[in-house]
């Protein structure tokens, strides 16, 4: 399952990011694999998608929400 099936509030694992790119650009925001993540919101008509990661809050594009694998 990707991160864009995840229902606002719910939470899940990070078990995969399959894209190099993204990969490095979300280990230097502090998302690592295993860390476990809180949808918080979602924009309308495939906008982007926010998500609270320890301390963090993060929006990324929807394209690249799904290149993250949850669990």
């Amino acid at each position: 399952m990707n991160l864009t099936l995840v229902p606002i509030s719910g939470k899940a694992k990070i078990k995969e990011i399959n894209h190099p790119f993204l990969r490095t650009k979300l280990l230097e925001m502090g998302v690592a694999l295993g860390n476990e993540v809180t949808v918080t919101m979602r924009a309308p008509f495939g906008g982007p998608i926010a998500f609270r990661c320890g301390n963090s809050n993060i929006s990324i594009r929807l394209e690249d929400a799904h290149h993250i694998l949850v669990n």
